[in-house]
């Protein structure tokens, strides 16, 4: 059976299913090494990578771009300030935009998702530092007991109940509506990452 992603949370659950909401714990800091350097590598390295990047804004080496963040040298990047931080500003831009990032012919534009979660890492401090965040998963045995019903806690404190089938990548994967769903592991509350790891028995 194919699996879908879940898009959660959602309006959809909250009348269907009479969902209810509780305090969670705030979701897990943004760690640079693991989920803010691979946008930065894919989309940003052509112009900001070696001793010729432009303006020494080098995002392959973290002691330069550590000037950029203490100093906040030409508000690259404003630890709290993702609004004032061009880092976030500039890859928002329209692409006939002059000052837009990265320009038209130096790559593929960065994504909404990808512009968000750096604006979030800004928000958080702008660390360069793990922040413990797990690496991705790779997939495991299905949980001894299927049909066990657990709760489910995503980041905004909307819970739904619903058997685990495994871990995927970085999905967990819970029946709903008989059919394989998986929902984000970054959705989901620290409580809930913790509950999807161990029921996979890691």
């Amino acid at each position: 059976m194919n699996s879908r992603l879940l898009k959660f949370p959602s309006a959809f659950f909250a009348t269907a299913f009479g969902l209810v909401l509780s305090a969670v714990p705030a979701a897990m800091a943004v760690d640079f090494e693991s989920e803010i350097r691979p946008i930065l590598k894919e989309k940003c390295y052509k112009c900001h990578s070696g001793p010729s990047a432009k303006k020494g804004l080098r995002y392959d080496d973290n002691d330069t771009l550590a000037e950029f963040i203490a100093d906040g040298k030409d508000n690259v990047i404003v630890p709290g300030k993702p609004t004032e931080s061009k880092i976030v500003i500039k890859p928002g831009l329209p692409r006939d935009d002059t000052d837009a990032m990265p320009p038209p012919r130096r790559g593929d534009p960065l994504t909404a998702d990808e512009i968000k979660l750096i604006a979030q890492w800004v928000e958080e401090g702008a660390s360069l530092e793990s922040t413990g965040a797990a690496p991705a998963m790779t997939d495991t045995k299905p949980a001894a007991d299927p049909n066990q019903v657990h709760s489910w806690t995503n980041t905004k404190g909307v819970t739904i109940q619903a058997p685990f089938v495994r871990l995927e990548g970085e999905n967990v994967v819970i029946l709903f509506n008989g059919k394989e769903t998986k929902v984000s592991m970054r959705d989901l509350s620290a409580e809930s990452r913790a509950q999807a790891t161990k029921l996979a028995g890691r």
